[in-house]
């Protein structure tokens, strides 16, 4: 005797139907996702934009200040006005020591009076002497430091209603220049631009980096300097782009404390860097 289900068993139409109607829905949500990951980074394009487009707000809230006299004189003047919190953004290879040393003063004297200091630097400061005897000292006075590998411009906002950003012109060689940023809409966008930076960085160890020596790569870009070749030439060789090989030769530099070819080889004879890396390991 044959007993009847009462369970609907789907024909081959719906099931077909089912799957695709599944498949859609598959579809559309992997796009609202693609969407938002879009719009996301178009903020992030936008904001990191901003620096690009100040000179044209001047009227706005925003000024531009030229000069070493007029940028040291606006950063004296904001040593003595802040109350609350100093946050700022340094990425790039450390400044000069006496710049160092000059940013030191201004913040331990804001730091001894109350006001908190959150700070964001690049990976750099930590390869060379002075950029970890900086963080160092800067942890001891009480600011509190974060490193990241990668930030999108130079920044510093004083208590949430004053910021202070290069303008787009600034760069190697060009002269000392600050912009000077009231505007209450674009402070907040400062802000939270740091805010999501900070929570991306990584808390900052001051202790030099535990490789004991170069990479392969390094080793060979060290051997070929040796030889005498140019950068260039160097670049063809090990088959990079000359914008690659300009980072290794400047992480190589910072790594060494050097300042040119020269001092870089006589830097690296003296810690045993011109030894092929498997010899120095002990490996045939």
């Amino acid at each position: 005797m044959q007993v009847e289900s009462d369970r609907h068993e789907p024909s081959l139409p719906e099931a077909q139907m089912g799957r695709i109607l599944g498949s859609a829905r598959q579809a559309i949500s992997e796009l609202a996702c693609r969407v938002d990951e879009l719009d996301r980074e178009l903020a992030e394009v936008h904001t990191a934009a901003i620096p690009a487009h100040l000179d044209r707000l001047g009227g706005h809230g925003v000024e531009v200040f030229r000069g070493e006299a007029s940028v040291r004189q606006l950063l004296e003047d904001a040593t003595i006005t802040v109350r609350g919190e100093v946050l700022s953004m340094h990425p790039g290879a450390p400044p000069a020591a006496p710049l160092l040393v000059a940013g030191r003063r201004r913040d331990e004297e804001v730091l001894g009076r109350g006001v908190s200091i959150r700070t964001i630097h690049s990976e750099s400061m930590l390869r060379v002497p002075r950029g970890r005897a900086h963080l160092k000292a800067l942890r001891k006075a009480g600011g509190r430091i974060r490193i990241s590998a990668t930030l999108p411009y130079r920044l510093i906002t004083l208590d949430a209603n004053l910021a202070f950003v290069p303008p787009p012109s600034s760069g190697d060689g060009a002269e000392p220049a600050l912009v000077v940023v009231r505007n209450p809409d674009l402070v907040s966008l400062f802000v939270q631009t740091f805010e999501f930076c900070w929570q991306e960085a990584r808390p900052v160890e001051t202790a030099p980096p535990s490789r004991q020596g170069p990479t392969a790569r390094q080793y060979q870009v060290l051997r070929l300097m040796q030889l005498g070749y140019k950068d260039e030439a160097i670049a063809r060789e090990i088959g990079v782009s000359s914008r690659t090989m300009r980072r290794i030769v400047r992480e190589l530099f910072e790594q060494l404390d050097a300042t040119g070819r020269f001092s870089a080889g006589m830097a690296a004879q003296a810690r045993g860097w011109l030894i092929p890396p498997r010899s120095r390991d002990g490996c045939s």
